[in-house]
């Protein structure tokens, strides 16, 4: 941040100068002044504690005087990404939520009051208050982004949120259905049919599509007994909206069950039939939502809610979500290559289908002991089980002995190391 000197006077009689500069302010673009003391005994010496000041300002890149608050630069920050289009509007609202929580702590401090022991403070307080690690991670990073830009405008010289570590997340177990719960939901889905729930978890069972990837399906996206993932509906506060699919690899055609498609088809039949009865075009409405031309999706947080007294109603103990978790842990303890998985999650790569899904059903690994046995051409437990009854020969040695052999190979082992 550059400044400019614009006054430089003695105050009375004393040794103290006053130093009248001015900075633009990175933000607005105004030159605002700023007022200073220094102390020296002749004007040359007043100079050169003056020139020495601007060079320490410049250094620090922030101005003493500032008033700008953390709350009114959060707000500045959100607008900038905002403007920016850089980022989905989805993303904008969590900007949003977040640095709500944010200036309910610390938005009253300025800018440059911004500490380690008050972001730290400000954290430990939240998990002292019940709030769980991840609902204390969110805001704060939220703060650290916001402080590196304030960082990048030259109004802090450090980011102490970069020397802050917000509480450890520890990662839930994931919560999947077993065959017979999938079986379970599925009659039951199967038998409220043709319904926006039912229909959508029967959807996300045999799909492993994403919430708004499936309040976001259009008919033109059902083909030849399969679906195609074009959009995904998301949330901008609180207000639903058409987007790209998370990610490139996200844009995928999934293979749907017979039945699944046959139920598809005969819906929206019945729906073209009402349209031309009632005189309007048919159009391209929402799969799950709406059957006007101006179709209204599926609100995916109404999908979260359903859902839930559904569960309740029903013994289950799981989210929207878990049915995704449910259908990946599916395939892969069905035998279903990984590569194959993550095409069908639209994951990015196989590393994320691999890390999210490293547990699988503990039965598909006491029937992976059976599939080692297939690998060979006899009866690896008859045999086992013969060896044992019968062996071919004992070895013991004594404790002399073994105290020998295990010298012998510490020195075989520092000779090949010197070697």
């Amino acid at each position: 941040m550059e400044y400019r000197s614009r006054g430089l006077r003695r105050r009375g009689d004393s040794d103290k100068w006053q130093v009248i500069l001015s900075h633009k302010d990175p933000l607005s673009g105004e030159w605002v002044p700023s007022y200073h003391t220094i102390e020296a005994k002749t004007e040359k010496k007043a100079e050169k504690a003056r020139d020495a000041l601007i060079l320490d300002l410049e250094r620090k890149g922030s101005s003493y005087t500032s008033k700008l608050t953390v709350q009114e630069f959060l707000d500045m920050f959100v607008q900038y990404k905002e403007d920016g289009m850089q980022v989905e509007r989805s993303t904008i609202d969590h900007y949003r939520k977040q640095a709500r929580v944010v200036k309910r702590y610390l938005g009253s401090y300025r800018l440059a009051e911004l500490s380690i022991p008050l972001v730290s403070g400000w954290m430990a307080q939240m998990v002292d208050e019940g709030y769980a690690p991840r609902s204390v991670s969110k805001p704060f990073g939220v703060l650290r982004q916001a402080m590196r830009y304030a960082q990048a405008l030259d109004l802090i010289t450090k980011n102490p949120c970069e020397y802050c570590k917000p509480p450890k997340i520890r990662r839930k177990k994931m919560q999947v259905l077993d065959r017979e719960g999938r079986t379970r939901m599925l009659q039951l889905a199967r038998a409220a049919e043709p319904s926006p729930l039912a229909l959508a978890i029967e959807i996300a069972l045999t799909t492993g599509m994403r919430r708004g990837e499936i309040c976001g399906l259009r008919w033109s996206d059902i083909g030849d007994c399969e679906v195609t993932v074009n959009r995904a509906i998301s949330l901008d506060r609180g207000t639903p909206y058409e987007k790209d699919p998370k990610t490139e690899g996200s844009r995928r055609t999934i293979p749907l069950t017979k039945r699944l498609y046959a139920v598809l088809r005969a819906i929206e039949k019945d729906r073209q039939y009402v349209s031309r009865e009632l005189g309007v075009p048919f159009g391209d409405p929402f799969v799950l939502g709406t059957p006007d031309p101006d179709s209204r999706p599926y609100h995916p947080t109404r999908l979260t809610k359903d859902f839930k007294a559904f569960c309740d109603m029903n013994g289950f103990s799981l989210t929207f979500h878990d049915l995704r978790h449910t259908f990946a842990t599916m395939m892969i303890a069905g035998g279903t290559d990984v590569r194959t998985v993550a095409s069908y999650l639209g994951h990015a790569n196989v590393a994320m289908t691999l890390n999210t899904y490293a547990e699988v059903d503990p039965d598909a690994k006491r029937a992976a002991v059976g599939k080692i046995g297939d690998a060979f051409d006899m009866d690896l437990d008859g045999v086992f089980a013969e060896e044992l009854e019968e062996p071919a020969f004992t070895m013991s040695f004594t404790v002399e002995q073994l105290r020998s052999m295990l010298a012998e190979a510490e020195r075989r082992e520092a000779d090949n190391a010197g070697a």
